[in-house]
């Protein structure tokens, strides 16, 4: 895998490392919030979808 170098102020890094677990590199800690904040996009979308349906059934009722 190729790697790059990202320029980070100090206070942006002190914010990631709290993010991060014992052992896990910057990379990791990215990866893993990248993955979160897709995932509650992906859940709030679905809600979306949810909110604006008119008529709901049952599937007891089926």
């Amino acid at each position: 895998m190729r790697t790059t170098a990202v320029q980070l102020d100090t206070e942006t890094l002190e914010k990631l490392r709290a993010f991060g677990e014992e052992g896990e590199s910057y990379g990791e800690i990215i990866r893993r919030l990248i993955e979160r904040v897709s995932y509650e996009a992906f859940m709030r979308e679905q809600y979306k979808i949810l909110d604006e349906e008119d008529e709901w059934v049952a599937l007891d009722e089926l």
